[in-house]
């Protein structure tokens, strides 16, 4: 085992599967026969490469173990940051406001000369809760995104450990390969070594579906899903139906619409009076 660990810390593929091939020339000749032609026997070479293999795969699973934990780190503080954001009480409406008062006394857009001064309190202090919300909304948003380019950042952690356990099964069956070459060159009874030994094949786990790697997915995803609900309900509470609230995301209400836009459709009065005017000239001209 320390020959593999020397050999595999080279990291040169030619030079370790030549030392391998020499090790096999040398491994026929100075073992028994049979030990290289009976099928259901496993040459000492073999079980070597096929559990240093075992401890990479292992090395590799705990560094995806410590990607895991620090990922979901990660999520659960930018999910503590949106719980923090939806628990603050200045971003939900008095009770008058939430009750289907708002419009007739927060409407910024049409300011009327004779308001009260409750009115007029009123109205500051729905502007100051906006604005309050929009704030709430940014940072709520910016934490959910980190959550999922957390999602992403974990699938591109599994698909690394399946390239890199790959690499481990690839480069043991190479050196097993080099190795059993250099047996058939140097074995007197080459013809009588099977096509395959017992170990020398090993058929490697379904890739992406290890514990980790599903536990990982569904926490994250738990996550994310516990968040979009939480930020849902908080829409509803400090969105009441009166406001002009946009979609989900998009807590301003939208710019007004321009009446010289081509889209804007002209106003149906207006419209009428003309065409009313229009009708009175053909009839004088008559």
């Amino acid at each position: 085992m320390a020959f593999l660990s020397r050999l595999f810390k080279r990291g040169d593929p030619p030079a370790e599967r030549e030392e391998a091939r020499r090790r096999g020339m040398r491994d026929a000749r100075e073992h028994p026969l049979g030990e290289f032609t009976d099928p259901e026997f496993q040459p000492a070479y073999v079980t070597e490469v096929r559990a240093l293999a075992r401890e990479q795969v292992t090395e590799v699973d705990r560094r995806l173990a410590a990607t895991r934990t620090a990922i979901l780190g990660r999520a659960l503080g930018a999910r503590e940051v949106i719980l923090q954001e939806l628990a603050r009480s200045d971003t939900h409406p008095e009770p008058a406001l939430a009750n289907g008062h708002v419009s007739d006394e927060v409407d910024e857009q049409q300011p009327d000369a004779f308001i009260s001064i409750a009115e007029a309190r009123a109205r500051r202090a729905e502007a100051r809760r906006r604005a309050v919300v929009e704030e709430a909304n940014v940072g709520v948003q910016r934490a959910r995104a980190r959550i999922e380019h957390l999602t992403q950042e974990w699938e591109s952690a599994l698909i690394e450990r399946d390239h890199e356990v790959e690499a481990v099964h690839a480069r043991a069956e190479q050196l097993i390969a080099a190795y059993k070459g250099g047996v058939l060159g140097a074995h007197p009874r080459r013809e009588e070594i099977p096509s395959l030994w017992k170990g020398e094949v090993i058929a490697m786990g379904a890739t992406g579906e290890t514990v980790t790697a599903v536990s990982g997915r569904e926490e994250i995803a738990r996550i994310l899903r516990e968040v979009e609900d939480r930020i849902e309900v908080w829409h509803a509470e400090v969105m009441p139906r009166e406001l002009p609230g946009g979609a989900r995301r998009q807590l301003s209400p939208p710019p007004p619409a321009d009446p010289g836009d081509p889209g804007v459709p002209e106003d149906r009065d207006a419209r009428d009076a003309g065409d009313d005017r229009a009708s009175g000239s053909e009839q004088e001209g008559t």
